[in-house]
């Protein structure tokens, strides 16, 4: 696909905070387009794996939505943190677990729109952790353990509508399934 025809005439930041929105202007093909970008920090999801069976989900309360949802433990890489490091804190905050992590695949979230690079992980060989580390002030998490093809279910019955946790679980079960190699980030 060619950006041919395509330039940015100009982007202004409108909102600062832990996010930014900024509205870009831009030319395609002769026309001009206006469009409001989220710009997002990467982020981590990990997929913790209990045994080839089981895996561990969080439930969650999302505000945005108004709605609890399940999902893998995420959030931010925090300011000069690797995807590793990001992921390895966030499933120790999370769930209280540590675990071996393996790169999965990293993908953009909402590109239409939002900035966002998700690196996933799974963890494996899961151990609990004496002192876990505490929640963000703002998360009220609980965790449970499903089975691998209960989590499938959900995926389509529409118990997990979370797209980060459905992409999550099918990459797993398919790189499970076909004997692939976890990719490397």
């Amino acid at each position: 696909m060619s950006r041919e025809g395509y330039s940015v005439i100009s982007k202004k930041v409108v909102h600062e905070g832990p996010v930014r929105l900024r509205i870009d202007t831009f030319n395609y093909n002769g026309k001009v387009f206006r469009k409001e970008v989220v710009e997002h920090s990467p982020s981590v999801g990990i997929i913790p794996i209990i045994n080839n069976k089981e895996i561990l989900l969080i439930k969650q309360f999302r505000h945005a939505v108004n709605k609890y949802l399940i999902e893998i433990p995420a959030g931010k890489i925090e300011n000069n943190e690797s995807p590793y490091e990001g992921a390895k804190r966030e499933l120790a905050e999370e769930t209280g677990y540590t675990g071996v992590l393996k790169p999965l695949t990293r993908c953009f979230l909402a590109p239409s729109y939002d900035t966002e690079l998700m690196h996933f992980f799974v963890a494996e060989n899961m151990s609990k952790l004496d002192n876990p580390k505490k929640m963000d002030e703002d998360e009220n998490i609980t965790n449970f353990v499903v089975e691998l093809k209960d989590a499938i279910k959900f995926c389509y019955d529409g118990t997990i509508i979370d797209c980060k946790t459905v992409t999550a679980i099918f990459l797993y079960y398919f790189a499970l399934h076909s004997n692939n190699e976890f990719r490397n980030n």
